[in-house]
């Protein structure tokens, strides 16, 4: 995972459920344009290999059976707490992470969101996403933390809604910490 990836998506595995241009429905929401823009405030990451560990702070589906539950949240904060290490090119480092947004608002598996808010402000970040897709599937998620040029520390939630999960509701949060750890080798 790179690192403008691992700072903007707090856990690809988790957004993937999101993509595709700014709804039609929704005035207030940015255009990718306006969030490269507002991104370009953060500091360009450094060139590197980056370390990258991820918590699950929170995982709760109301109405699943509480043995299901603790397996799923069991699953999944066994898969987050790996971490991992990736190399960020010079290349990579010099696009900032106009990447990372743009992958966003391409699309995937039918999914459509829109940023409906994203601050930069010295080195903090903002963010709000709503997504909309398939079989009524709807996810809110916000981001906030910090990125610097070799370290982010992020929090992201999600709240997904839908009549394929049980109960119908899932409440996720998680942290995600990224950190220069030298030179790719």
């Amino acid at each position: 995972m790179r690192l403008g990836t691992a700072v903007i998506l707090m856990g690809s595995f988790v957004l993937t459920a999101c993509g595709s241009e700014t709804r039609d429905t929704a005035a207030s929401s940015k255009t990718s344009e306006e969030v490269v823009a507002e991104a370009g405030k953060l500091e360009q990451p450094r060139a590197g290999q980056y370390e990258t560990t991820t918590e699950i702070v929170e995982f709760n589906i109301p109405g699943l059976p509480a043995a299901q539950a603790e397996q799923m949240k069991s699953m999944m904060g066994n898969a987050a707490r790996q971490s991992s290490s990736f190399c960020l090119t010079e290349e990579e480092a010099a696009k900032g992470f106009e990447d990372s947004i743009r992958k966003m608002t391409e699309g995937s598996d039918g999914m459509k969101c829109a940023f409906d808010k994203f601050d930069a402000d010295g080195g903090k970040l903002d963010a709000a996403m709503t997504c909309q897709g398939p079989q009524g599937m709807n996810s809110e998620i916000t981001l906030d933390g910090t990125a610097g040029a070799e370290a982010s520390d992020m929090r992201m939630a999600m709240v997904q809604k839908g009549s394929m999960i049980p109960g119908g509701e899932m409440r996720m949060e998680m942290r995600m910490k990224s950190r220069r750890t030298g030179d790719c080798s």
